[in-house]
């Protein structure tokens, strides 16, 4: 089990065991105005063998629920810094409990999905992969640089033709950067609005299984 200092989040083992020496986990990370409880069932969908599951809250509420950062037109990116050194100091208490960096997927829906790619973006660890499900992306307004550690994690990027949140051409182009960068990406792209489809997560689960 794992309690987390830093953020409110809740711990799912994995249900089953495997013929592996360690467990992997996934840091799963909401959308704006949601919060932890909505992804118990998308972590019970995915089901890995040997894959817990740590969800958990962002740190600023938000109507309901909760949010990584502001949206304009207040100043997002401040926000967005202030998150990734959460989930820098998450990261380190999951390795401080015997995790390494390689057994780490990080992963999030909207403005979870942004969090989860500029963590790994900033950080600049291998880690067992990173998982965006319909994320704005701000290479520019982050300051993105490549670096070749980059390159060893694989990442699933996943978005909305349709997306009325999040223009479906502004993600694609910055997933095409990163991919000019040669980093390891599994783009998909369906016809749905801002959500999770189910052949979304059908397709992430085959994306487990394969970089497991």
């Amino acid at each position: 089990m794992f309690s987390s200092k830093v953020l409110d989040s809740t711990f799912l083992p994995a249900k089953f065991s495997g013929p592996v020496s360690s467990t992997k986990i996934m840091i799963l990370m909401h959308g704006i105005g949601d919060n932890k409880n909505s992804y118990v069932d998308i972590a019970n969908e995915l089901n890995q063998t040997c894959l817990d599951f740590l969800l958990v809250n962002a740190p600023k509420p938000y109507l309901f629920g909760f949010s990584w950062y502001d949206l304009p037109p207040g100043n997002p990116i401040e926000g967005i810094h202030n998150s990734i050194d959460l989930i820098e100091e998450l990261i380190n208490e999951l390795t401080a409990h015997g995790y390494k960096n390689e057994d780490i997927f990080i992963a999030g829906f909207s403005q979870g999905g942004c969090i989860a790619i500029h963590s790994f973006l900033k950080l600049k660890r291998k880690f067992a992969g990173v998982i965006c499900l319909s994320p704005r992306i701000y290479l520019e307004r982050m300051e993105y640089k490549h670096s070749d550690i980059l390159s060893e994690t694989p990442i699933f990027i996943a978005h909305g033709q349709v997306d009325q949140a999040i223009p479906f051409k502004d993600v694609e182009q910055q997933t095409l950067t990163l991919l000019d960068d040669g980093l390891d990406i599994e783009w998909h792209e369906y016809h749905m609005g801002h959500e999770i489809d189910i052949e979304e997560i059908q397709h992430l689960r085959k994306w487990l299984i394969k970089h497991f």
